[in-house]
């Protein structure tokens, strides 16, 4: 309940801050002095300054509105979730991590070898440090996660079982993979 009551009272405030800006004597004044200035500037001769093309003006109610949306009492729980879900995503890449290296080991440990040419032969998946960790916010306020890593394919070969698995592995296939994740119920979810 008190919270519905302090997003109220924002809103109506942020609805008073909102209207005063759009009704300041400084915003009104400053359309007539770039009319001035561009006046003058063509009535010297001086070469006319590239122009930008016109920004299309967003209006008070487009801005109240996005004031609004971004002060519900929702949006302002997603605010204080995001908050707690970026500061714990880093520990999060680790623990992925972590589990990505012992997906490689397990890996390792299941390899079937194939005869091929004389050799035997088998590839599998390993996977590179994470490169990338970073946790973002979507437009509507939902914490989201995205970590990328390089997955490889390697081939392993060798004149019996053993031999290759002691080779030293070839990198056939090299992907860089993204993964994304969402936040929800107080922890990271994929």
């Amino acid at each position: 309940m008190k919270l519905q009551n302090i997003g109220i009272t924002t809103v109506g405030g942020a609805l008073v801050v909102a209207a005063l800006i759009g009704a300041s004597p400084a915003r009104a004044q400053s359309q007539p002095a770039a009319q001035t200035l561009s006046a003058s500037a063509s009535d010297s001769g001086a070469v006319p300054v590239a122009y930008a093309p016109p920004v299309a003006k967003t209006t008070l109610r487009q801005k109240v509105k996005t004031l609004i949306t971004k002060l519900t009492p929702e949006r302002i729980k997603r605010d204080i979730e995001y908050r707690k879900a970026s500061a714990l995503f880093p520990d999060f890449c680790k623990h992925w991590e972590q589990d990505l290296q012992e997906r490689q080991a397990n890996n390792l440990s299941k390899l079937e070898f194939v005869p091929r040419e004389g050799f035997e032969t088998a590839t599998y998946t390993g996977y590179g440090k994470i490169a990338a960790c970073e946790s973002h916010q979507s437009k509507d306020g939902y914490s989201i996660g995205k970590l990328t890593y390089e997955e490889y394919t390697y081939y392993l070969s060798g004149k019996s079982e053993d031999e290759a698995r002691h080779a030293v592995p070839k990198t056939i296939n090299d992907l860089r993979t993204t993964e994304i994740f969402r936040w929800d119920k107080d922890k990271w979810f994929y």
